[in-house]
């Protein structure tokens, strides 16, 4: 190569660098944006909506916040917000502690330590009317207070996102599994409660199994003490639709009521107790458990319609009282399947349980309501047909 044509070369270079420089500052990058941040933060469950039996639409999922920073990190505000940024629902002061939990423990977080996980719960409550958003995204704001050098190394302490897909299916129509009245849906959803916030691993995701799920009582009487203290002891418990049995569980004894825990569960297959699962649809379940040992009327193969007996409500597996541990899941597993949103045809609602929370003490306020095509939201006292 001549010296010219090396010059040529050379001078090509310089032309095509100042070219290439030219087009980042003409695109206006500002390099000085970083977006580090000290959580990171996705979508834990599916988001799927439900009709209230107050009127109102629940939408409900679980996001996962892990702390990858080197110290304890607190939430200030959790905004969900729908597709266009506009605020839906805010979550902060005392409301975002109780919503801010551990996974397996369900034990409110105040600050979440370096190096952990917690989940917040999100029940964004719509009005009856209002449709449903397809999408929802969130804005989450936080602060530490570190103050070594790596705290320099934090971007920004206000996090858009993640956003959400909200499953459009409508909840499965169903009949109730039990008939009569007084009784009350002690865990179910849309607020903090075990079976609200139930979620247990499973390899690759973290399964909610309950978020839709009910345990049904009534009232005991004399000390409590013994299974036939409580009225619902032995009641006939009833297929909520047409199916297929495909599993049945009828060996497990009754616990005797206490605040203790089941002496009887030893594996994760003894939770559900005695236990019946009827497949309705494809990939849809509905799970009865804690039944009475000797009182599963089915086998598994056998056809069942809606109402038919399939055996008596019981205090088996994990249970401390007499009651029914209803569900429809995604596929025929308590502990990993995950929890689907339901309503019941008609039932009427006679009142709701106040349990003040300074002492503890329960009330019963009034309430007469009749109701179609809904969801038996914690604490209604009800009457099934």
């Amino acid at each position: 190569m001549s010296v010219r044509s090396a010059k040529r070369l050379s001078e090509l270079i310089v032309l095509s660098a100042v070219a290439l420089f030219g087009v980042v500052s003409a695109a206006n990058i500002d390099l000085r944006n970083v977006p580090s941040t000290a959580l990171m933060i996705k979508q834990l469950s599916s988001a799927y909506f439900v009709n209230g039996d107050d009127g109102n639409v629940h939408v409900e999922y679980d996001l996962l916040i892990t702390n990858a920073f080197t110290g304890p990190v607190t939430l200030k505000f959790v905004d969900v917000t729908d597709e266009n940024g506009k605020t839906l629902m805010r979550l902060d002061g005392d409301r975002l502690v109780q919503t801010t939990q551990t996974l397996l423990g369900q034990k409110p977080v105040k600050s979440i330590p370096a190096s952990s996980a917690v989940a917040v719960e999100i029940d964004l409550t719509l009005p009856g009317k209002t449709p449903v958003p397809a999408v929802l995204s969130h804005r989450i704001a936080y602060d530490f207070s570190a103050t070594d050098h790596l705290a320099t190394v934090i971007g920004k302490k206000q996090i858009e996102g993640p956003i959400v897909s909200v499953n459009q299916a409508q909840p499965t129509l169903i009949a109730s599994p039990l008939a009569g009245t007084g009784w009350v849906a002690t865990n179910g959803c849309c607020s903090p409660n075990v079976h609200r916030n139930a979620r247990l691993a499973a390899t690759d995701r973290i399964a909610t199994p309950e978020t839709f799920a009910i345990d049904e009582r009534d009232v005991c009487k004399n000390d409590c003490t013994r299974n036939e203290d409580y009225n619902c002891f032995g009641v006939p418990v009833r297929s909520v639709s047409d199916g297929e049995v495909i599993g049945v569980r009828n060996d497990m004894p009754d616990e005797i009521p206490s605040s203790k825990q089941p002496a009887t569960v030893k594996t994760p297959f003894d939770y559900g107790g005695n236990f019946v699962y009827v497949r309705i649809r494809p990939d849809l379940y509905a799970f009865y458990a804690h039944l009475q040992p000797g009182t599963v009327t089915v086998k598994a193969g056998d056809r069942v319609k809606t109402g038919t007996v399939l055996g008596k409500l019981g205090n088996s597996g994990n249970s401390t009282a007499p009651h029914l541990h209803f569900a429809i899941l995604d596929r025929p597993d308590a502990l990993v399947g995950d929890s689907l949103p339901f309503v019941i045809d008609r039932f009427n609602i006679t009142g709701t349980l106040k349990v003040e929370d300074a002492t503890g003490q329960v009330s019963v306020e009034p309430k007469t309501l009749a109701v179609k095509d809904a969801y038996p939201l914690v604490r209604g006292i009800v009457t099934y047909h």
